[in-house]
């Protein structure tokens, strides 16, 4: 690298990860020990380690002379033309060396790797802990926290006349009352890029009381100010033609000519699309065109009077509607969401709350508070807690890199070149840049020369043009298909957006790529199929098996054929149908969902039927189960009989026991699911690492999150079934791609900054995406912004998917309008059909311009290509020699009943250890007399706050340990218990600490039982509250009070003891 920062772009299979690993590998083997000082990152963990495995791999082939790095090693002297064959074979052995030893410093790792390492470090300066925990789910955070929010509202917040005014609207709108899902929707844009710039501003808006309001106040005067005015606008017209006995009647086109114009002001249409035709047009123009020739011709009373009263109205109307529209719809579009953006703030400082509670730091958050400082402080003091100099920064797939990384990025490249043998790697391709829903942003790449001051930092742009991995008619094809559909784009759009037409135009301007010499002969076959008429679905599903069919008979093995498809809700449809439909094997990451197991499903059924007992769909489904697999036996039955021993269970052991119970170990069908199972016990073990043992909560998460997950397969032996997006950076010899017809764009929510006062008072507005809505309104330049990123969006998409296939691209979709994909496709083709003629291979189009969607569309572009199979097998495979080969195993599952093991706190071992301080056994007596009072106090659930702040009143609360916050924290721990749940239940009849008299040895004895509560059933329990160690005599005072209340007709008593801190439950026998 002779420049101090060289940014390659790399168009799709030119070489890009080729040229990454050559370059780094060129560096180690310049001085073996500079490993130590270059950074390489990427976006996934699976880049990376590809990344490592082949620098490791090439390095032990150039070591060891193999000539399968012959490619690399003949460039690399070019780069190094100072050291011979044998040294460049000894320094990339040393090298090799050197990163296997000390590989905490082979610095290839992802985004967010690098910038967590450099957060860890600077934990002391943030006042973060050694010991931080990363969150990588946000939104079950985000989940967590607003329920929180909910549970804790009282009667005077301001948070609950926001959601009170939130859920009056959504009735207003006839949309449902119950708001909470909405909110935790919404919520989850507390972590965007885009909130995260403006949340201090927004936090400062929300804590002035009466903003909001007085800011709705405001825009809805505004609204009904210019709404009131256009309709004058219109009475006056009406007016004016009343006044003088004119109707409809009497003006050309009568109710449809002008005359319309004003009565749709009147009933609130206003925009130019509403208003504008041609009758309209030509009565602006003239007050001729208002009526018939005759009057014209005659001038009659009713052209003297257009021409004198009302076509000044219309002149009035147009000089002013423009100005009110704008008005109108952009104070309408403003406070449309206002209710649910002032809870954001809300939202967002709960879940700050809830992080340093639980000692834990959001990934998400580690770009925007490293930024925060570099802005703010010494950006070269931030960077030396990296613990070495970096001297080469290489970033790849940079086309996805956010704003904000880039920010971060950008100071630490600035001072790897201030010095003068810097060497620094920027790899990206604009045109694969399909993550803008992850912030990335592709106008960084293509403006980076921008970015640098040329004079003072050497930047060198140099294109991969030569596409290595696809045949030369494939090649060609994707040349001219996107030459023309960037093009028709651009024609759509150059009026509306002319600076950001220039960058798409930019971006896709070195689209046309090389063939190399390998791929000289004409091979390759593109085939399109754009399908009309009726049961489109189960053609195209039908198309893709037969194709598939066809490249089989063909000799092509299973795992050389991929399906890519748009989105995950398509894979699963048409795997499913190949499953029905044909034996292939399959593999995908994404198609095969646990909510698609029978076995996974029917355990979540058992865990619904204990929580709900009387759901009979449950009920009736599990039966069903039980029916068709009678080995499984009365399981609904039996689950409804030992209820409340199952809910005492942990709910790890519980599933494990219903997994037994159910045999789903032994039946035929439920075997083969054993990778299903398997993934949910991962995700159930996960779930439980942050969360109680609740079935409740677990039975949410599952319907929220969890039934999503996939089991991932084995990635050898089938077919792969993907999505355009995972597809990314992979390459297939035959790539059928069904669904090419996905729609462009979709009804979501724009966060857009004002510019205008008094609009601009909020930094941040979320604003309904509509074209409809958007125009006329001073959100229009953000509408057509978005408008074209969405274009961007989908072109990438379709370049992305159109240049995996090496030697054959089959594409299905079905004849649709201009929103959806595939209608480009079709405009398109007959423009590429003609730039292809001219190349000496067979081509079809048969259907184009046809007007009828009944009529199917066909290209073809020579016929499906099978390379030889003899001469593939000659290939020299590019086999990495340090790669490691796995073996599936058999996979059987048996579960073993193990009883649980009790598991003491510190805190209980403290508080019951003999040689403990005197200070512990005072904060520990005093612990225990508080919730001794409290819980003999309360009778239930809903008595704890008041139990609590009475404690507080009375003085008992003044520690700085013994807060009402942890007490109230303690007792919901110990209410997680179901057992302990149902003590405290309101349909309890409840004897709290009542006396009981009797006569002993002829004098009357007292005894007071913590709490006796009768039930429903007629039973009796007592309970007895113990805050020190287990003793015996703890067993025999309760059998008193069992005695005692048997002797005094309650026939049917349990009894029980209840140790608080260990939280553990002793069954007293009589």
């Amino acid at each position: 690298m002779s420049s101090q920062l060289t940014v390659y772009k790399a168009s799709a299979g030119s070489g890009k990860t080729f040229t990454l690993a050559r370059e780094y590998m060129t560096l180690v083997i310049a001085n073996p020990a500079s490993y130590r000082t270059i950074l390489a990152v990427t976006f996934t963990n699976k880049a990376t380690e590809e990344m490592k495995m082949r620098i490791l791999g090439k390095l032990y082939e150039i070591a060891h002379g193999l000539p399968e790095a012959n490619d690399y090693v003949n460039q690399i002297q070019q780069a190094l033309p100072y050291l011979s064959s044998k040294q460049i074979q000894k320094n990339a052995e040393s090298a090799l060396h050197l990163l296997i030893h000390n590989y905490n410093y082979f610095r290839v790792m992802t985004i967010d790797t690098f910038f967590q390492s450099v957060l860890r470090n600077l934990a002391r300066e943030l006042d973060l802990t050694a010991n931080l925990r990363i969150e990588l789910n946000d939104y079950q955070i985000e989940q967590h926290a607003v329920d929180e929010l909910i549970e804790s509202l009282e009667d005077t917040d301001r948070l609950l006349f926001w959601i009170m005014d939130y859920i009056k609207e959504n009735i207003d709108d006839d949309k449902s009352w119950n708001v909470i899902g909405q909110i935790k929707k919404f919520g989850e844009n507390i972590f965007k890029d885009y909130y995260k710039a403006h949340s201090d501003k927004l936090t400062e808006l929300m804590e002035q009381e009466d903003f909001f309001k007085d800011f709705t106040d405001r825009m809805k005067k505004m609204r009904n100010k210019a709404k009131e005015q256009l309709k004058e606008i219109a009475a006056t017209f009406f007016d004016s033609l009343e006044e003088e006995g004119f109707t409809s009647e009497d003006l050309a086109g009568k109710t449809r000519g002008i005359w319309s114009y004003f009565n749709k002001l009147k009933n609130g249409k206003y925009t130019d699309d509403d208003l504008y035709n041609a009758t309209f047009s030509k009565c602006l123009e003239s007050p001729e065109a208002w009526v018939k020739k005759s009057d014209v011709k005659n001038c009659t009373d009713i052209f003297n009077y257009v021409e004198s009263v009302l076509y000044p109205i219309l002149l009035f109307a147009e000089d002013n509607r423009p100005r009110l529209t704008r008005i109108f719809k952009s104070t309408d579009l403003t406070i449309k969401h206002l209710n649910q953006l002032r809870l954001l703030g809300s939202i967002d400082k709960k879940v700050r709350e809830m992080n340093r509670e639980a000692n834990r730091f959001l990934l998400s958050d580690t770009q925007t508070l490293l930024n925060s400082l570099i802005k703010d402080s010494d950006s070269p003091f931030i960077f030396e807690k990296i613990g070495t100099q970096l001297d080469h920064i290489m970033i790849d797939e940079f086309q996805d890199t956010s704003t904000i990384q880039w920010k971060n990025f950008k100071v630490l490249l600035e001072e790897t070149m201030s010095r003068e043998d810097a060497g620094n790697l920027i790899v990206g391709d604009v045109k694969q840049s399909i993550y803008r829903w992850r912030s990335g942003d592709w106008r960084l790449l293509n403006n980076i020369d921008k970015e640098f001051n040329k004079s003072a930092k050497k930047v060198s742009i140099e294109t991969l043009g030569t596409n290595y991995r696809s045949d030369r008619n494939i090649i060609e094809f994707n040349n001219a298909f996107f030459t023309e559909a960037v093009k028709l784009e651009i024609e759509d759009l150059k009026d509306k957006c002319p600076e950001e037409c220039k960058q798409l135009e930019s971006a896709y301007s070195d689209v046309c790529q090389q063939v190399p010499d390998h791929h000289s002969v004409p091979n390759g076959s593109i085939s399109i199929q754009l399908l009309g008429g009726e049961n489109i679905e189960d053609r195209m599903m039908q198309t893709t098996l037969d194709t598939v069919d066809k490249l089989v008979e063909r000799g092509v093995p299973c795992n050389k054929i991929a399906i890519l498809v748009r989105s995950n809700r398509n894979i699963q449809d048409i795997a499913e149908y190949f499953m029905n439909h044909s034996d292939y094997p399959l593999v995908s990451d994404e198609a095969f969902r646990l909510d698609a197991s029978q076995a996974v499903c029917t355990l979540v059924n058992a865990l619904y039927i204990l929580v709900h007992p009387n759901d009979n769909i449950a009920l009736a489904t599990l039966n069903k189960f039980c029916d068709t697999y009678s080995v499984a036996g009365n399981m609904p039955e039996q689950l409804l009989t030992n209820r409340s021993e199952y809910l005492e269970m942990p709910l790890f052991d519980l599933t494990e026991r219903l997994f037994a119970e159910l045999k789903l170990d032994e039946i035929k069908d439920m075997i083969k699911q054993t990778a299903y199972i398997c993934t949910f016990y991962d995700c159930l073990s996960k779930y439980l690492t942050d969360n109680s043992s609740d079935i409740t909560g677990f039975l949410k998460e599952w319907d929220n999150r969890i039934h999503e997950k996939s089991i991932h397969s084995d990635g050898d032996g089938g077919i792969r079934f993907l999505t355009i997006h995972k597809s990314k950076g992979l390459e297939y010899d035959h790539v059928i791609m069904p669904y090419c017809d996905w729609q462009l764009e979709k009804a979501n929510t724009i966060w857009c900054t004002p510019q205008e006062a008094p609009y601009n008072e909020l930094p941040l507005v979320p604003i309904d995406f509509s074209a409809k809505l958007m125009k006329q309104s001073i959100y229009e330049a953000d509408y057509n912004h978005e408008h074209l990123q969405n274009i961007v969006d989908n072109l990438n998409l379709l370049y992305v998917a159109f240049t995996r296939a090496s030697h054959n691209l089959i594409v299905i979709g079905k004849r649709a309008n201009s929103a959806y994909r595939s209608a480009i496709i079709e405009s398109v083709l007959d423009k590429v059909a003609s730039r292809l003629e001219a190349n000496d291979v067979k081509m079809e189009l048969t259907g184009i311009g046809s007007d009828a969607k009944t009529d199917d569309i066909s290209f073809c572009y020579n016929e499906i290509y099978v390379p030889d199979s003899s001469k593939k097998s000659n290939e020299k495979k590019d086999t990495n020699v340090l790669s490691a080969y796995s073996q599936p195993l058999e996979i059987k599952i048996n579960v073993t009943p193990e009883m649980p093991e009790f598991r003491q706190s510190n805190q209980s071992r403290d508080f019951i250890k003999r040689d403990e301080t005197e200070e512990q056994q005072k904060f520990y007596i005093k612990m225990g007399t508080i919730l001794h009072n409290l819980f003999s106090t309360i009778r239930t659930v809903d008595d704890i706050d008041g139990a609590l702040k009475q404690l507080e009143l009375d003085g008992l609360l003044y520690d700085q340990d013994l807060t009402p916050e942890k007490i109230k924290e303690m007792i919901r721990k110990r209410l997680e218990s179901p057992k302990v749940a149902k003590w405290f239940d309101k349909e309890l009849t409840i004897l709290n600490e009542c006396s009981i008299l009797t006569v002993e040895n002829g004098k009357v004895a007292e005894y007071r039982p913590d709490r006796v509560m009768q039930n429903s059933k007629n039973e009796t329990i007592v309970v007895d509250f113990k805050f020190g160690k287990q003793k015996v005599e703890h067993h025999e005072q309760v059998r008193k009070y069992i005695g005692l209340l048997k002797s005094m007709g309650h026939h049917r008593v349990k009894g029980y003891l209840w140790y608080v801190y260990p939280n553990r439950i002793v069954e007293v026998i009589k």
